[in-house]
């Protein structure tokens, strides 16, 4: 079995492949791809078996690429999702001490939840991006960090990277300051298939759909189907088409599955009501 997930190695995305690994109990062999399409173009392709994918943050929000390719793109359904905490690390090469960081490289949005700690720890430190946490602790690890000496005193910048404990353990680097996230962190991942899956009594269905232009009332005629039967909503989102301004595809999740009778119903009604529909698939909720 191959598994998907966005690379390089020692990233979030890495530790919540592994967690599924032994969700799932099973020999596989997990795949990293460098980006996002990549990924999901091979999963629909059946170049992998599965691809895990992060969908949302507690923080920052949905990844758009994910959904945007969901609706448009490929042909696959979520049959999984894991939760995953992230804790950010600050990692230096071994002997480094904070109080002689003076730069820090990481992911942009690693570097946005950890903004309250490096405004009280480290003020004066330059702030560099990369494409990966992941990337930040291999920069730091081959390149950088390093502490030159001149004439008995230290010269030259003193790089630290914000990432995870696998990202240091991958690269031998010494953690300087432990969960230094501004807020507790959650990300929420995905599983996609080409597969769909059976019910287990507590699941989850995600939909997207578009509204018929120029109708009043229709995101409501929509969602009074959920209403009238007592259905939880558990998210709404609306992202743009990309086709015109103004014109949106809504994302909802809700309890149950599919094949409930009470959802099956409502899903009938609502496809004579949008003008288009996806269903993006049944599956099993994860456990906080």
């Amino acid at each position: 079995m191959k598994i998907g997930y966005l690379g390089p190695e020692g990233t979030f995305s890495e530790e919540a492949g592994k967690k599924y690994q032994k969700q799932i109990n099973a020999r596989a062999d997990l795949i990293p791809y460098s980006t996002l399409h990549d990924l999901l173009f091979a999963a629909d392709a059946k170049k992998v078996d599965e691809a895990i994918v992060p969908l949302e943050n507690s923080i920052d929000g949905t990844i758009g690429t994910v959904t945007d390719m969901l609706v448009k793109d490929v042909d696959l359904k979520i049959c999984q999702e894991i939760i995953l905490p992230v804790y950010h690390y600050l990692l230096a090469q071994k002997g480094i001490h904070i109080n002689e960081v003076t730069d820090v490289i990481s992911h942009p949005q690693p570097i946005e939840q950890c903004k309250d700690f490096l405004r009280k720890h480290l003020p004066k430190a330059k702030l560099h991006l990369s494409y990966s946490t992941s990337e930040a602790a291999k920069q730091v690890a081959l390149s950088l960090g390093e502490k030159v000496i001149s004439h008995g005193r230290i010269k030259g910048a003193v790089f630290a990277a914000i990432g995870n404990l696998a990202a240091a353990k991958l690269y031998g680097l010494s953690v300087i300051a432990k969960k230094i996230n501004a807020k507790d962190n959650q990300t929420r991942f995905v599983v996609l298939s080409k597969k769909d899956c059976e019910p287990t009594g507590k699941d989850k269905t995600s939909i997207a759909f578009s509204l018929p232009k120029d109708v009043p009332g229709g995101l409501h005629d929509v969602l009074l189907e959920f209403a009238c039967r007592n259905i939880n909503l558990t998210k709404i989102e609306s992202r743009p088409s990309k086709k015109v301004l103004g014109d949106y595809y809504f994302f909802l999740d809700f309890q149950g599955h599919k094949t409930d009778r009470e959802i099956s119903q409502a899903l009938s009604n609502i496809k004579s009501k949008v003008a288009f529909y996806k269903l993006l698939g049944s599956y099993p909720y994860a456990k906080k």
